[in-house]
């Protein structure tokens, strides 16, 4: 009995294969943009440059790890969502590590050192990845959970839009230049003051851009919510 019992479960595993676990697929991703964000806070407060190293070694298990997801969703014979919401969630998840990697390279090759601005958009970005994760995590078994933490990661991209806004005007205020170099001081030191300007301005508007990415990840989590719950 048992002999047919299992030749019947192969059967009708060739027929109707065995859905994948989409939500732990989508957590491993989660965990590798979780460990991005935090390796990327840690760089910027203490420039430790071993954490660039780190974060290049994620993204190259990122890609991997996102190219296997695509495989078997691609080969999937049913998921629990829209093929597309879960390809929007690979994206958006992994989106994280490339800024991570981006930021973390362009400070050292520019020779940019933190400053509070970037700072405080860094902290709330590694809030917003964690918080992402928590939604997924609990996307499976309480739905409605998973959409509040959606909200708070836009919420998050709202915060560092305003800790932008605030950084690029302070940025190009003409009394930053007088405080730093004194009347007298020569015209080298004014060329390095408006290079820094607009080197510091690369790092803020890839900070920026990742928050408009993590926005787009919290949509995406609550689209989801709105077809499992």
């Amino acid at each position: 009995m048992g002999g047919s019992s299992t030749t019947f479960s192969k059967l009708t595993n060739r027929v109707f294969p065995r859905m994948p676990n989409f939500y732990g697929l989508i957590l491993e991703q989660c965990d590798l943009a979780n460990q991005a964000a935090a390796l990327l806070e840690e760089f910027v407060q203490t420039g430790n440059k071993s954490r660039a190293d780190q974060i290049l070694k994620l993204e190259q298990d990122a890609e991997t790890l996102r190219q296997r997801n695509l495989d078997v969703l691609k080969n999937a014979f049913a998921t629990p969502m829209d093929r597309e919401d879960i390809y929007r969630a690979y994206m958006t998840v992994d989106c994280i590590i490339t800024y991570a990697h981006n930021i973390v390279s362009e400070m050292d090759a520019l020779s940019i050192k933190t400053d509070k601005h970037i700072t405080e958009m860094t902290a709330t970005l590694r809030n917003s990845v964690e918080t992402l994760s928590a939604g997924y995590k609990k996307l499976a078994t309480s739905p409605a959970d998973s959409d509040k933490d959606a909200q708070l990661v836009g919420q998050s991209r709202k915060n560092i839009e305003k800790i932008f806004r605030v950084a690029i005007s302070q940025l190009f205020q003409s009394e930053r230049y007088a405080t730093e170099h004194p009347a007298g001081t020569a015209d080298t030191q004014t060329v390095h003051y408006m290079l820094d300007i607009f080197k510091r301005r690369e790092i803020y508007r890839h900070l920026f851009d990742a928050a408009i990415d993590m926005g787009n990840a919290g949509k995406v989590l609550h689209d989801i919510v709105v077809q499992v719950a």
